[in-house]
């Protein structure tokens, strides 16, 4: 008996090491391309008035949450960014070509989303960071880029990493 739970044990440790493995390179072959001037983009705030990425994110973690309203998964990756921002965490939106300012509004009423977010209507503001896929998630701490993470996320996984970067960034 306890040879076959050793063996499922070792099984499912290499499954989740393999599973790693393939995220964090999909991560990294997916991560944004960086702007030099990142921690001085102007951004949407908690209070409705614009502030720096460096002023959102001084002392603590914020994240930077490129979605669109048409996009699938950012469906289900959306609530869990909502519950960060619920639960404390800075972030911002940036709501790639999903129509206008009014329509980004109706559309995140409608979901229940409140966390401050950017229109960028023709994808400009995607562009110039160089994200590739939807949803993409970076995290800034003290003006700097400290993870990013591309496709779904769950809260945990997201508040996981929040915290590890909290801690180590």
């Amino acid at each position: 008996m306890k040879s076959k739970l050793f063996k499922l044990l070792k099984q499912a440790a290499q499954i989740l090491l393999v599973v790693s493995a393939v995220g964090f390179g999909a991560d990294w072959l997916r991560r944004p391309d960086v702007p030099a001037d990142a921690a001085q983009m102007a951004v949407p705030a908690a209070d409705g008035q614009t502030a720096t990425l460096a002023q959102i994110s001084a002392g603590r973690t914020a994240v930077l949450y490129f979605w669109g309203s048409w996009c699938g998964i950012c469906k289900h990756t959306s609530p869990a960014v909502q519950r960060l921002h619920e639960n404390g965490t800075p972030v911002v939106g940036v709501a790639l070509r999903s129509g206008s300012a009014a329509e980004v509004r109706g559309y995140m009423r409608r979901q229940g989303l409140d966390f401050a977010t950017a229109d960028d209507p023709q994808g400009d503001i995607a562009r110039w960071w160089g994200v590739r896929v939807t949803p993409t998630i970076v995290l800034v701490k003290n003006g700097r880029i400290v993870h990013s993470t591309t496709g779904i996320a769950s809260y945990w996984g997201l508040a996981a990493r929040v915290w590890l970067a909290d801690r180590l960034g």
